[in-house]
C-alpha cells in the first residue's frame, strides 16, 4: 500500500487502510464456483450493492460505507461465470447463505443492468431498486444502438491477447487517463484524483484476464439474449429511483432515455457535470439522495 499509495496524502491512504482492516471478504463456493463478498454494518434491512464493470466489490462497499450503521450491507464481486443468469444466481446463493429474504439493490453502471436482470428473477427478494448510470438493451432502445455497443464490446478483445503484464499496464492507463481528465475538469479536487488514480491502479493490477473478459461476456449475453417491457414489473410493488448525469459519455442520451421509458414510474434524479462516475465525484449528496429514497422520503 505505501508503494502504490506514495502520492496519496495520508488521511486518504489511512481511510482505505482502515476500511481493509475491518471489512475483511468472506468467501462461498455454489456449485464448485468460488464467490466473494463483504458484508458489514448492521439494521433490519438489507442493501445488495452491485458494483461496475470491474467486477470487484470492494470500491463499491467503500463509497458505501456511510450507510453500514442504517443497514446490513453485502457487496459481492463477479465471479467469472460468463452469463448473467449464473451472475444472478452466484449472488441469490450469497444472500440465502447469510439469511436474507430481502433486500434494496443499489446498482453502478453494469451492476445496474444486472439488478434489472436480478428484480425480473427474484421479484419477491427486491423491495427497492436504484440504477445508476445504467443501460438497458431492451426496447425501446434502437437495435442499432445496441449491435454499436456490442461491436464495441467485442473489439475490446484484442487487449486479451496481450500478455497479462502488458494487459494490465494498459488498463490501468486508460484509467489513469480517464481520471486525469475528469480531475482537469475539476470534477474531482487533487487529493480525491490522486487517491481514485492510485486506486485503480491497484484495483486492475490484481485482476486477471479472465476476471475483466467475463464481464464483456456478460454483457453480450445480456445484449443476445434479454429484452425487457414495461409489463414485466407491473405486479412488482418496489419503487425504483434512476441517477445520471448530463455529462455522462459511458452512457449514450438515447440509452439514458430508454432506461427512463422502460420505468416510467421511477424517481429520477439528474447530476450536473458529473459524469459516469457521480458516486465518486459526489459521494456525499449520492448517498443522501439514496437514503432518503430507501426511507421512503
Amino acid at each position: 500500500m505505501d508503494k502504490t499509495y506514495g502520492d496519496v496524502p495520508k488521511s486518504k491512504k489511512e481511510q482505505l487502510r482502515k476500511f481493509r482492516l475491518t471489512h475483511k471478504y468472506k468467501k462461498i463456493s455454489l456449485d464448485d464456483i468460488e464467490w466473494e463478498y463483504l458484508c458489514s454494518g448492521q439494521g433490519e434491512k438489507t442493501i445488495l450493492l452491485l458494483t461496475g464493470g470491474t467486477g470487484i466489490s470492494e470500491a463499491m462497499a467503500f463509497l458505501f460505507e456511510p450507510l453500514e450503521d442504517e443497514y446490513r450491507v453485502i457487496c459481492p464481486s463477479y465471479s467469472p461465470v460468463g452469463t448473467m443468469d449464473m451472475l444472478a444466481k452466484g449472488i441469490m446463493g450469497i444472500l440465502e447463505s447469510e439469511g436474507v429474504n430481502k433486500v434494496n439493490i443499489i446498482g453502478q453502471s453494469f451492476g445496474g443492468t444486472l439488478a434489472q436482470v436480478i428484480v425480473r428473477k427474484y421479484p419477491e427478494k427486491v423491495d427497492k431498486l436504484v440504477l445508476s448510470h445504467t443501460s438497458t438493451s431492451s426496447p425501446p432502445v434502437d437495435g442499432d444502438i445496441a449491435s454499436k455497443k456490442k461491436k464495441g464490446i467485442k473489439s475490446f478483445k484484442i487487449f486479451y491477447l496481450l500478455p497479462s503484464w502488458l494487459f494490465s499496464f494498459l488498463i490501468s492507463r486508460l484509467l489513469r487517463i480517464k481520471i486525469s481528465k475528469i480531475s482537469k475538469m475539476s470534477l474531482l479536487n487533487e487529493e480525491e484524483s490522486e487517491f481514485w488514480n492510485a486506486y485503480f491502479f491497484e484495483m486492475i493490477a490484481n485482476m486477471t484476464k479472465k476476471e475483466l473478459s467475463s464481464i464483456d461476456r456478460c454483457m453480450i449475453d445480456f445484449i443476445d439474449n434479454y429484452r425487457f417491457s414495461r409489463d414485466d414489473l407491473k405486479d412488482w410493488p418496489g419503487k425504483i429511483l434512476i441517477l445520471e448525469s448530463d455529462k455522462d459519455t459511458a452512457i449514450s442520451l438515447q440509452e439514458k432515455e430508454a432506461v427512463k421509458k422502460l420505468y416510467p414510474g421511477a424517481r429520477v434524479h439528474g447530476f450536473k457535470g458529473s459524469g459516469h462516475l457521480s458516486l465518486i465525484i459526489k459521494p456525499e449528496q449520492s448517498i443522501s439522495i439514496i437514503r432518503d429514497f430507501l426511507a421512503g422520503k
